[in-house]
């Protein structure tokens, strides 16, 4: 029989993905449960494996035969010609039906015709099914045994894989699994329901990242999946030795492609595209139209200080190192991130941010391609911040020789790429931001930062960090003084010229006298296109920024979105208590917005337990499920009955603002907007509970 099948084309990539069933579906015993069960297990396939949305990474199934008999399973193999699958074929193989487990230690695929004292001339031995997949040529091959006893193929399997050459024996992309252990009956419907359970987790909670997933991935998810339902994990046959290396036959469902307005070398401290929109109006593509989009125009002078230095270089007398710095909300950070995501050529040809760009003072704006790497330091070693300004550079990490630490090989490949680059006529821009909230920011300065300042070819350096530290650096070993983080970067950052001169780099301060001017001047922008015409948005940006007290960009941010939130601004502009939690500062408007929640997924001291878990997360930030409901309800010290439901509230709702994103070894991770945030969430929790008109 010659079956006309899609499976036949290759994808574009090249890639022919099949989705191969050998099942029973009818064992002829008016079994309706078991029929029944069989549908919602193909459905469950369909589902993950053959979803038009997956577009090329669609399977298509080869249509499922009639198995009555040994004969039929051999001929369905044949026509298919599995065992002879090429290389570029990407297989998922699922077998399913009733099993047999031998005393011998054989299992076999029950079917219709199967005589009980005939078992192993009328039944199919499984792992001569998966022998055919997994020794193809194919190189992605996932096998799913879903039989009763069905990790009683283990036993034959540990023999095959003895006989397959090394290479395919010991491939991460060869990979199996069965549902159930050698003493285990299945039932019918526990592993659909528990793949459906994976792939809405894929879809919500779990937020990888990846177009595919790994073995080790899909297990972890399956895992997840048997705490949430109740079901057993499945066992691994094949392919589990902890590789992260993505599988071609494991599609991510909740795959969505990135939205990065600049290169991703520079996407770590580039403004975020949310933030990006908000200063352009949809309708015309235009800034908005009270204001030329503040984003663009506000701060000038320091935003020209900086794109003079991007520009020409420092003036004479400097080092090419410019430390950015100021208080805590004091806009560093967006000074930085609107350098960064102006200079990168792909924004810049963007169309829909064409026209701002051309609205803005000439003068401010960087020159396309004057930062070449842009990497931020927060909760990041020496060691992972030198390891990104490689990976942005392209190059490989290197092995350390025997004997030599992996930062001391990650520096020397560093300093050899960027003088090799020198020596090509290019010299590399480099901003690392984020420096006091770095893992270990007085060890990073002598560790990455001087060696990068100090060399014979060094690299044009854009430093943010905050200036308030006063904390005294390590004095163990006496190598590094008694000072604080800026004058220790300031040290770090100057050179000598030729005539042994001292060369200082060059400082810029986002907390002058100015910047309660630039703040209200925000703060207007904020409120310029509320729609409510009750108020004045000039008048009420100058009465909040004289009543907020040490008022930071932060609090105006908080401040603006709560009015712009409100059913009837006016009214909340009307309020006594409002007016006295503005007066609180950062503790009074966050009380004011947890206060404000009205969403029944997402009580008060539910949303509080869940941002103090992600204020408390190391690294990038805290991944959704299973972390962050377990951190919220070690916070809470209570459980969460339906924390997926509260975490995609406060993901959506009102307080989104208060939360940025990032990605962390290939999931998205929730972290608070604002350091300042997050030490309020750790260290004053207690403040945020005081009841509506009580100051706390």
């Amino acid at each position: 029989m010659d079956l006309a099948r899609e499976a036949d084309s290759p994808a574009a990539d090249g890639i022919r993905r099949r989705l191969v069933t050998i099942a029973v579906q009818d064992y002829g015993d008016d079994d309706p449960t078991f029929t029944d069960g069989m549908k919602e297990q193909f459905q469950a396939l369909d589902t993950w494996w053959c979803d038009p949305a997956l577009g090329e990474r669609r399977f298509t199934p080869e249509p499922v035969p009639d198995l009555q008999s040994r004969r039929d399973v051999a001929a369905f193999l044949d026509d298919i010609d599995l065992q002879e699958a090429p290389a570029d074929d990407a297989v998922v193989l699922f077998i399913s039906g009733h099993g047999h487990a031998s005393p011998g230690g054989s299992h076999y695929l029950l079917l219709p015709e199967s005589e009980p004292t005939r078992i192993a001339g009328t039944a199919y031995r499984t792992t001569d099914l998966i022998a055919a997949a997994i020794d193809s040529h194919a190189k992605h091959v996932l096998v799913i045994v879903n039989t009763c006893y069905a990790d009683g193929t283990a036993i034959n399997l540990a023999q095959l894989r003895s006989d397959l050459n090394a290479q395919r024996a010991n491939s991460p992309t060869i990979a199996g699994l069965a549902t159930t252990d050698i003493r285990t009956t299945i039932g019918v419907r526990a592993f659909s329901r528990l793949l459906t359970q994976a792939h809405q987790q894929l879809r919500t909670s779990a937020e990888l990242t990846t177009r595919y997933l790994s073995f080790t991935e899909f297990l972890e998810q399956l895992n997840d999946a048997a705490a949430a339902t109740g079901h057993t994990a499945p066992l691994s046959l094949l392919g589990s030795d902890g590789s992260r290396i993505p599988h071609l036959c494991l599609p991510n469902p909740g795959y969505q492609p990135p939205k990065l307005l600049v290169a991703p070398q520079r996407s770590q401290v580039a403004t975020s595209e949310a933030d990006m929109r908000y200063w352009i109006s949809r309708a015309s593509g235009r800034p908005n139209r009270s204001d030329p989009g503040w984003y663009f125009s506000g701060r000038k002078p320091l935003t020209r200080a900086l794109a003079d230095f991007l520009r020409e270089g420092p003036p004479q007398g400097h080092s090419p190192s410019m430390i950015i710095t100021g208080t805590a909300g004091s806009g560093k950070s967006a000074i930085i991130a609107r350098a960064v995501t102006l200079s990168d050529s792909g924004f810049r040809a963007n169309p829909d941010f064409t026209q701002a760009v051309e609205d803005s003072p000439t003068e401010t704006v960087p020159p396309v391609g004057s930062i070449d790497i842009a990497v931020l330091a927060r909760q990041r070693t020496a060691e992972d911040v030198t390891a990104a300004l490689l990976d942005a550079l392209g190059c490989p990490p290197p092995a350390p020789d025997p004997g030599q630490d992996r930062l001391t090989a990650l520096r020397g490949s560093l300093l050899t790429a960027l003088h090799d680059l020198a020596d090509a006529g290019r010299t590399i821009t480099i901003v690392i931001d984020g420096l006091d909230e770095a893992d270990a920011p007085y060890l990073l300065v002598p560790q990455i930062i001087a060696p990068l300042a100090q060399a014979t070819t060094a690299p044009k350096l854009v430093i943010g960090v905050r200036s308030h530290l006063t904390d005294a650096a390590p004095t163990a070993d006496h190598s590094v003084p008694d000072t604080a983080l800026l004058d220790h970067l300031r040290r770090a950052l100057t050179t000598r010229d030729p005539a042994g001169a001292e060369l200082p780099p060059l400082e810029l301060r986002t907390d002058g006298p100015d910047t309660v001017h630039d703040i209200q001047s925000y703060l207007q922008a904020l409120l310029d296109d509320v729609p409510d015409h009750s108020f004045d948005p000039a008048t009420t940006a100058r009465r909040i920024t004289a009543h907020i007290p040490a008022i930071s960009f932060l609090d105006a941010r908080l401040a603006g979105n709560q009015i712009r939130e409100a059913d009837h601004p006016h009214d909340l502009l009307d309020d006594p208590y409002w007016w006295d939690s503005l007066g609180q500062g950062l503790v009074g408007l966050l009380g004011q917005d947890l206060r404000s929640l009205n969403t029944p997924a997402l009580p008060p001291a539910t949303a509080l337990g869940l941002l103090r878990a992600a204020a408390f997360a190391q690294g990038a930030g805290i991944p959704w499920g299973p972390i962050w409901p377990a951190m919220a309800e070690a916070v809470l010290d209570r459980p969460l009955p339906d924390a997926d439901a509260a975490i995609d509230a406060l993901r959506t709702g009102r307080l989104v603002g208060y939360l940025a994103q990032d990605t962390e070894d290939g999931r998205i991770v929730h972290r608070l907007a604002h350091e300042r945030l997050a030490e309020v969430l750790r260290d004053e929790p207690h403040r945020l509970h005081a009841p509506r008109g009580r100051k706390p």
